[in-house]
């Protein structure tokens, strides 16, 4: 196994190696996640408000996964109208949401939203939903839509663009005020959908999960990673 990840030791690997691959998000935890491919990201965070009308979509996946396409797009538009550098040949966008029943909670606005939030999670089962849309060099490409993909229209040539989305069901403990005001006093809620974070502090709140574990933290690394693998 390479030290620095086993993705470097594979045809895709090379393929990518010395290649301009970028990660359209500010967050710390995906990018610690995508690190362990071995790949090395360029850190270029969308601007995007995410201010998308979440009635108009028949799901949270396709909610997080519309976020993400728009994230990638923008990222890619950006660096191909400044030039002067290596064209992108990955840039990857991610969105991820938190539903308990029919309601999507996103990262609260205050600490009071916090509070509500993780009030209204105390015991409860709730899923989280994380999106990937991959913008891609089309001349990288050998592979296409399947069962795990979607392609996603874009609307510039030399570039295709294919995502997926990952759910995973996440048992919370039931949490008690004075829990709730400590972790509340950790500052770790308010970046984070759904008021906590599984990698952190917030770890101690979480019962059990039954799914990805990375993408409770905001990156399905195996999907992300088994993409990659069939479709360059």
């Amino acid at each position: 196994m390479e030290k620095d990840g086993i993705m470097l030791s594979t045809r895709v690997g090379k393929l990518l190696c010395g290649r301009r691959l970028v990660l359209a998000s500010g967050s710390p935890r995906r990018r610690n996640v995508i690190a362990q491919t071995g790949l090395t990201f360029e850190i270029i965070p969308s601007t995007f408000a995410e201010d998308l009308d979440k009635s108009q979509f028949p799901s949270a996946a396709d909610y997080v996964l519309e976020n993400a396409k728009i994230k990638a797009i923008e990222v890619t538009e950006k660096l191909l109208k400044e030039g002067g550098g290596k064209a992108p040949a990955v840039v990857v966008g991610c969105d991820t949401v938190v539903t308990l029943g029919d309601k999507i909670l996103e990262k609260p606005s205050d600490k009071d939203d916090a509070r509500t939030m993780l009030k209204s999670l105390s015991g409860s089962i709730h899923h989280v939903y994380t999106g990937v849309a991959m913008v891609i060099d089309e001349n990288l490409l050998h592979g296409g839509p399947n069962s795990l993909l979607q392609e996603l229209n874009i609307g510039f040539q030399g570039y295709r663009c294919h995502g997926f989305w990952d759910r995973t069901e996440v048992h919370m403990g039931e949490l008690s005020n004075e829990l709730i005001e400590s972790y509340l006093a950790t500052n770790e809620p308010y970046d984070k959908a759904g008021g906590y974070g599984i990698q952190g502090y917030g770890g101690v709140l979480v019962e059990r999960i039954s799914g990805c574990y990375y993408n409770v933290v905001g990156f399905p690394l195996y999907k992300f990673t088994k993409s990659l693998l069939e479709l360059l």
